[in-house]
């Protein structure tokens, strides 16, 4: 019997990596403003340097509170905005795992200890810091990175009461840094930290991502309407038109060649089988069968099928997939994907910054949902400062119901009762397997036929919208 090999953990202890630090930009390959998804992407391609990964979230309000990617054998925090999936923070909550290089000399590695006094040697002068007496704890800050050093509780009045900087405590000793913060300059300090300029930030970072065509391989904006289609803004770059910085998908209209033209080649191309939704509409049910012989894989040229069969062109780097009418070989539909934590396709496709521009006209006769219907959450102040005809990726379904101009298409519905008096629509179930393949439970389905149908959350977050 040949015996197994031992893993990494077993064999050895993880070696040290070499991480650069720029101040208010980066430290080592992470950059602040890398999304959510590249940067997963980007510890898988390199599983031997961080051979463990661990993502933390809160299940009920994934989209309020940040995103932290932990790299427990590396000593590193990823700290992501929680709105936007891109990386506000970087948090090395132990330097003695890393070398921490700054401007060619080490602030800390197996030869070089972070005390205070080399710190402020390498960094240079800078304001008074702050001190934390329930944490023990004084920070050292300069634009875009501080350091936090632990303070031992008999010198806690020292620095509680002078703005004299812990260069070297009285018995002799210096204070050691426990963590080093990067975060943007034009933040107070990492507690606050938040992204400013994005279309700037996506400029500097796309050059450098994996995935996508140049100059399309982020993109900073989605503009939907329903029935219509979508205008896709991506940052500008230095020797491109302006009017290239927009690319038009209209419903019904926009080929397949000029979405390749504009968007490039898709990650994934996916023929479409039978529609099992279906069985739910009012129309004759179709005979045609599904073609059940490629794989997700498949990605012969379009024109070689023989029968029109729909298609999808999968863009897991923007967000997106569009199915194509296999006989016109149009757009038909458009799939915006939100990459929600807990949900079954996250990390398949990056979120999707989009925002649907709805009529703004008043809802005809609009009835209140039954109760059963509504998920009990607490709008997020946010939500109050976006127009009321905009519904956006950052939403619960209550609050884009309310701003929907339409009465909900879904087409099962249940007959009046005594207690509501009016006829319900029931959400149609969507389920992905059995517990042990899909973890995260099954979702909902709720439309409009004007358009537009949302998939749903347990937690009432919008994992996906398919447009039509």
């Amino acid at each position: 019997m040949t015996p197994q090999r031992p893993s990494i953990h077993e064999t050895k202890e993880v070696k040290r990596i070499e991480l650069i630090i720029v101040p208010g930009k980066s430290l080592g390959p992470f950059r602040l403003g890398l999304s959510l998804w590249d940067t997963i992407q980007f510890l898988r391609d390199k599983v031997f340097f961080f051979p463990k990964v661990d993502l933390k979230y809160d299940e009920k309000e994934p989209l309020r509170y940040p995103v932290i990617l932990t790299l427990p054998m590396n000593g590193i925090h990823l700290w992501f905005d929680a709105s936007l999936q891109r990386l506000k923070c970087i948090e090395c909550f132990d330097p003695s795992k890393v070398k921490l290089v700054y401007q060619n000399g080490d602030v800390s590695s197996s030869r070089t200890i972070p005390t205070f006094l080399s710190i402020y040697k390498s960094f240079g002068p800078t304001y008074p810091g702050d001190f934390d007496e329930p944490q023990c704890t004084y920070t050292l800050s300069y634009p875009g990175v501080s350091f936090a050093f632990p303070i031992p509780t008999k010198y806690h009045d020292i620095y509680k009461q002078s703005n004299d900087l812990p260069l070297e405590f009285p018995d002799g000793t210096t204070p050691i840094a426990s963590k080093l913060y990067v975060f943007p300059s034009q933040s107070p300090n990492w507690v606050s930290a938040a992204l400013p300029n994005i279309s700037k930030l996506l400029t500097e970072i796309g050059d450098g991502l994996k995935y996508g065509k140049w100059g399309r391989r982020d993109v900073e904006k989605v503009v939907a309407k329903v029935s219509q289609g979508i205008e896709l803004h991506f940052p500008s770059h230095e020797g491109k038109d302006e009017g290239q910085h927009q690319v038009d998908i209209l419903l019904g209209c926009t080929t397949v060649q000029e979405i390749l033209s504009d968007l490039g080649r898709p990650s994934r191309l996916f023929y479409k089988e039978e529609d099992k939704m279906k069985i739910h509409s009012v129309d004759e049910p179709s005979n045609k069968s599904g073609s059940s012989d490629l794989n997700d894989e498949d990605e012969r040229d379009i024109g070689q099928r023989d029968e029109a069969t729909d298609y999808f062109l999968n863009y897991f780097h923007l967000g997106l997939d569009f199915l194509i009418d296999g006989s016109r070989h149009v757009c038909v539909k458009i799939v915006l994907h939100g990459n929600i934590p807990g949900h079954f396709d996250f990390q398949r496709y990056k979120r999707c910054p989009y925002q649907i521009i709805l009529p703004t006209k008043k809802k005809n006769g609009k009835k209140d949902l039954p109760k059963d219907m509504l998920v009990d959450v607490t709008s997020d102040p946010k939500d109050d400062q976006v127009p009321n005809n905009i519904i956006t990726n950052t939403m619960k379904i209550t609050t884009m119901q309310q701003r929907i101009p339409w009465t909900t298409g879904n087409q099962i519905t249940t007959k009046p009762t005594d207690q509501t008096q009016i006829e319900q629509h029931k959400p149609v179930i969507l389920t992905r397997g059995s517990n042990e393949q899909n973890p995260f439970g099954s979702t909902y389905l709720t439309g409009y036929s004007q358009g537009i149908v949302m998939e749903v959350m347990k937690n009432g977050d919008v994992p996906s919208i398919v447009l039509f």
